[in-house]
Formats: structure tokens, sequence, C-alpha cells
């Protein structure tokens, strides 16, 4: 006989007496202000509350007076103060042109994280354009030691002259940074050990030259759209240990980069390149691509993501004597030898337009690759169909080296564009 359900008596609270790490599941997936009113709900709540260790800080909807932001600003800082135990994440997201916290409010709240044991820390804060004024990552927070992953949109990263070399990010395994500028007092250029980094994501960055570092374990290394140039002796350091590099192209084509293939060592662990923005209008482009190909003979999977038409070719030197040597483009047959791209097995190509420059490197890249599994090739949005048609028939003559490519044509979408962001939206 089936036993019978115990009645609950009428009014009783049965919220209140979920077990705590039912409670703090819950409060995990709602944002700050939804989980502060479910705190009201009882003694118990608010408890656990009080001892929640991942916190998420927006703009919400709505608030666009100054009286509302000021009101926020001073929740997050009594809601920090009310902590009774460690805060192990942390969110603060603010995208508003107009209204943005004091730098003293951002030092008052890095401070208390770095006390009490912060892990994750997300800060994005764009500045006011009309007053200019530009937000700095305190100094408490990179050299705080319990940090394992920084992600910091709009702040500057300013590390003074005397700071001690082995104790800044020293524990961090994931650092990002986006419309950041490395800035070293004395213009001195900053040298750190980060012993534990593990992957480095740099968008839209000024100053990367100034930020020099050691990683000895780094295995993922993103550069893109850097609004400076970068010497290649910057890469060398992390060129041996990576297994996965992203850039754009033009982070590529800068002094000296002139025989690339020679400055650069053999890169046995580079498993993964992902490029963007590549121009294959512009021959040096090209050129650069090639001798950093040749330069990764374990290379597995490669994207290209094609600069749209609209957009500026490539950057311009002052000698052009730095460029590489362009001869090698007379002929696509001595571009790769057979010690190169024999363990490629994916290939990805964005933005296709049809160019007779972008249908010689898919031909080469499929005669040369006799591991190649899969070549996938993406239109661009604004191709003919028609166009688009005539080159499918085409590309089925090319020879392959491998007899289990196919080609796969799809219509416009984002396939590398949409890397996984090391930046989460808040």
């Amino acid at each position: 006989m089936a036993r019978r359900r115990p009645r609950t008596k009428p009014g009783s609270d049965l919220i209140s007496q979920l077990p705590e790490d039912l409670k703090h599941r819950i409060l995990e997936r709602l944002d700050t202000t939804s989980a502060a009113k479910t705190a009201l709900v009882s003694r118990q709540w608010m408890d656990v509350w009080l001892r929640h260790s991942k916190l998420v800080f927006g703009w919400p909807r709505g608030e666009e007076d100054e009286d509302g932001f000021k009101y926020i600003v001073k929740t997050i800082t009594n809601v920090l103060l009310l902590r009774t135990g460690p805060v192990k994440k942390f969110m603060l997201g603010f995208y508003r042109e107009y209204h943005t916290p004091e730098q003293s409010d951002l030092d008052v709240w890095c401070l208390f994280l770095s006390r009490n044991g912060i892990e994750q820390l997300y800060l994005g804060i764009h500045p006011n354009p009309d007053i200019g004024e530009k937000f700095t990552i305190p100094f408490c927070i990179i050299s705080c030691p319990t940090i394992k992953t920084l992600y910091v949109e709009g702040l500057d990263l300013c590390v003074p002259v005397c700071a001690p070399h082995g104790g800044i990010l020293s524990g961090v395994t994931t650092l990002a940074f986006t419309s950041a500028e490395f800035k070293v007092k004395a213009s001195k250029i900053l040298r750190v050990n980060i012993p534990d980094l593990e992957e480095l994501s740099l968008r839209l960055c000024h100053g990367i030259d100034n930020f020099v570092f050691s990683a000895p374990k780094l295995k993922r290394l993103m550069i893109l759209y850097s609004k400076s140039t970068i010497d290649w002796k910057w890469f060398e350091l992390h060129f041996l240990g990576i297994t996965t590099l992203c850039l754009t192209v033009d982070s590529v084509l800068v002094k000296p980069a002139r025989n690339i293939q020679e400055r650069l060592p053999t890169a046995m662990n580079l498993q993964v390149i992902k490029l963007y923005d590549f121009a294959f209008v512009c021959q040096k482009h090209i050129v650069v691509v090639i001798q950093l190909l040749k330069k990764c003979p374990n290379l597995l999977e490669l994207g290209i993501k094609i600069k749209p038409k609209s957009h500026g070719i490539y950057k311009e030197e002052e000698e052009e004597d730095d460029f590489p040597d362009l001869s090698i483009l007379k002929d696509p047959n001595s571009w790769f030898d057979d010690r190169d791209l024999c363990k490629l097995k994916s290939v990805k190509m964005e933005s296709f337009n049809g160019l007779e420059e972008e249908v010689v490197f898919i031909k080469t890249i499929l005669s040369r690759s006799p591991a190649l599994e899969e070549f996938t090739i993406t239109e661009s949005v604004d191709m003919d169909t028609s166009l688009a048609s005539k080159f499918k028939r085409k590309m089925t003559t090319f020879p392959r080296a491998s007899p289990k490519a196919e080609v796969i044509f799809t219509d416009f979408e984002c396939l590398i564009s949409s890397v996984k962001s090391l930046f989460p939206k808040f």
C-alpha cells in the first residue's frame, strides 16, 4: 500500500526550509537585484544571501537619470560591505555613455574584493566620451594573489615602476583586455612574470609592446584589432608554447615583416590558427600568412575571416623594405612543400567574395593538405547567387591531396567570427 504524503500545514514556509546548497544555486541563477529581493523572504534566505560568493551588477533597464545611477552605485557599495563571507566571483558592467561610477568608487569596491578571496573578476566600464575620463585598474587587483580569471573592458592598466616583478597577476590563469591601454610610468616597458597564465586575449588595445611578460604555461593567445604596432620580438616569447593563435592579419603585418619565416622559430605545439580581416587583394597579407603557416607543421585547424571590401586594405608603413618579398606569389606551387600542412584537417573560410586570389589560395591548400577532411566556405553576404554557383562547380574540379577532403559551401553566417568570446555579456 502506497504511503500517503504528509499534508503541509496551511501557512507553513517551505521555501525557507530548502537546503542551503540549493539556495546558493538558486541565487547563482539570479542577477544581484533579484537575489537581494529573494533574500527578503526570510531570515534564513538573508543569511545565505549575505554569505553568497557570486555577485553580478549591471545597469538595469529603465534607469536613465542621475539619481537612479547614484542609487545603484550606493547599492553596490552596501552589498559588498555587508558580506559575511568571501566574494569569489564579481561581475560589473556599465555601458551607458553618461553614467559611470567614479574612480574612487571602483577603488573601494576592488580593495574590498582583493581582501575577500576574489577569484573571478569581470569589469566593464566605458568612460563618458564628453569628459574623456578613462578608468584605471586599481593596483590592488593586479597584485591580488587570489585572482584566477580577470576580464577587463574599458579600463587602462598602469603599473608603477617600483612594482615587484613577481607580484603582478601572479595567480591569473585567464586574462582578457578590450579597449584598454597598457601604460608604464617613466616610459619603461612593463616586464612581469605570470607563471600560471594559460589564456590571453587582447582586443582593441593600445601599447601592447609595453606589456612584456613571461608565461611558460600560455596555450591560447588572441590579439584582435590592435591599435598599435607589435614587434615580432613580442611574439617570439610565446610562439613556441601556444596551441591556439587568433590574430588580425594586420597584427602580423608590422615592422619588421620581411622574412618572418626566418625570424620565428618553428611552432611545434601550434594546432589552431584563426586569422581575421584577411585582405586577399593585398599581396603582402598573402605572403605573411604563407610564412606564418610554414612555421606550424602540426597545424590541425585553420580559420580565415576575409576582410570586407568596404574596409581599408592594410596598414601603410613608412618603409617599403620592411614588407616581405612578394616574388613567392608568382608560383603558387612553391608556397608550401611536403612538410607544410601535412596534418591540416579542417579549414573554414568566411566571407568568400570569389576573387581570383581567394580561389588560388583555396586551390593551393587543397592540393597541399594530405590529411584534409573538410574545407568549409561561407559566401559573402553580398555575393551574387549565380557567381556563387559558378565557383561551386569550378571547385569540384580542383585536385586534392587528400581523398577525404570535402568542400562545403554555406550561406552567409558567422563561422569563425563567433569564436567563443572571452568577454561575457553583462
